[in-house]
C-alpha cells in the first residue's frame, strides 16, 4: 500500500507542478492585444516611412520640372514638362548603367563606386549582394559575420 501511495502522490505532485507552470507561462506571456497593437504601429511607421520617401522624390521631380517649364508659354509646357519627365527616368534609370537588369528587389548590395567621366562625378564600379548571414559550418569553427551595412532591415 505504501508504494501505491508513493506514486500516486508522485503522480498528484507532477500534476500540481505542471499545473504551475502552466499558470506561470499564461501569466508571463505578453498581451496579444499588446503585441497587435505594437505591430500595427511598426507598420503604420514603416509605411509612412516609405510613403514620405516616394512622395519626397515625386515631390523633387514635379519641383524641378515646373522650374524649367514655368517660364515657358502655356501651349508648349505640358510638352515640354512631359519630355524633362522622360529625361528625369532616365536619369535615374542610368544611375544603374552598366548593371541594368539583374538587380533582385529587397536585397541589400555592397556598392563600390569610382570617379566618373564626362561631368559625372560617380559611377558604380562594382556591386556584390550582402552575403546571407550563417552561423558555423562545422564543429570549432568561427561564425561567419556580415558587414555593418548588411546588417540593417532597410
Amino acid at each position: 500500500m505504501t508504494r501505491q501511495r508513493t506514486r500516486l502522490l508522485a503522480v498528484l505532485l507532477g500534476a500540481l507542478v505542471a499545473l504551475g507552470l502552466v499558470g506561470l507561462g499564461r501569466a508571463t506571456a505578453a498581451d496579444p492585444t499588446t503585441a497587435k497593437a505594437r505591430g500595427y504601429h511598426d507598420g503604420a511607421l514603416a509605411g509612412y516611412a516609405d510613403g514620405f520617401r516616394d512622395g519626397h522624390a515625386e515631390g523633387l521631380q514635379e519641383g524641378r520640372a515646373l522650374a524649367v517649364t514655368g517660364a515657358l508659354p502655356p501651349g508648349t509646357r505640358d510638352r515640354a514638362k512631359a519630355a524633362f519627365d522622360a529625361g528625369y527616368r532616365a536619369g535615374a534609370n542610368s544611375a544603374f548603367a552598366g548593371y541594368d537588369g539583374g538587380w533582385s528587389l529587397g536585397v541589400p548590395y555592397v556598392i563600390v563606386l569610382a570617379k566618373g567621366g564626362n561631368g559625372i562625378t560617380y559611377r558604380i564600379a562594382s556591386r556584390t549582394p550582402c552575403p546571407e548571414a550563417s552561423s558555423t559550418t562545422g564543429a570549432g569553427s568561427r561564425p561567419t559575420t556580415r558587414l555593418l551595412a548588411c546588417q540593417t532591415g532597410r
